[in-house]
């Protein structure tokens, strides 16, 4: 466990790495959703469950797990709860993205996939993804209040979701002056940030 962690009262964590193919080489637009599509359905390799169990056996049991419904996510929160009580619910999943079908001559060509990626975050960015900005950092004040309200003192509460909507999320709480710890979560696959209740 790192000192980020020490007396932390809420664990942020990414899902781990979910068990489906990188995509190699050039991809089209519609390998690329479907890509998107298969990430969104899979779990986590048996491989990556046991390199989890063996990263959380030093971290404190948690009294209760918030989690994303998607498999990666609840995969992920069954490792770190170690027998605890998990709760799903689908606000907190991840931003949801998809390279759009228009007549431009970009999303016409073969491109990387890291390539695809950059897109859909200037996308989003633009407002052009089916959730806006404003639409996700609403969904993070309702994730906020999801977590208020099964926050207890003392209590280990754990959440684990998805990179960009926790990038989103913990911005919103602190600015909200909510928490104490590292401005950004880390975004490694499955590995824990530790954060201090201020209020």
């Amino acid at each position: 466990m790192t000192q980020e962690g020490t007396g932390a009262a809420l664990w942020i964590i990414r899902h781990g790495k979910p068990d489906v193919p990188t995509n190699a080489g050039r991809i089209t637009r519609e390998e690329f959703n479907h890509y998107l599509a298969e990430y969104d359905q899979a779990g986590l390799s048996e491989q990556e469950a046991a390199r989890l169990r063996l990263c959380y056996q030093d971290y404190p049991k948690p009294d209760l797990v918030l989690a994303s419904d998607l498999p990666r996510a609840f995969e992920t929160a069954k490792l770190f709860a170690k027998g605890a009580t998990i709760i799903t619910d689908p606000i907190l999943r991840e931003v949801p993205i998809q390279v759009p079908a228009n007549p431009s001559w970009f999303l016409h060509q073969r491109w990387p996939g890291e390539l695809w990626w950059t897109y859909l975050r200037l996308a989003w960015f633009r407002g052009l993804q089916p959730e806006s900005p404003a639409i996700s950092r609403a969904r993070a004040d309702q994730a906020m209040a999801l977590i208020e309200a099964h926050r207890r003192e003392p209590q280990q509460l754990a959440v684990v979701s998805h990179s960009g909507f926790l990038l989103i999320l913990i911005n919103q709480m602190h600015r909200q002056h909510r928490i104490a710890g590292r401005i950004l979560p880390s975004i490694d696959f499955g590995r824990p940030t530790g954060y201090r209740w201020l209020r």
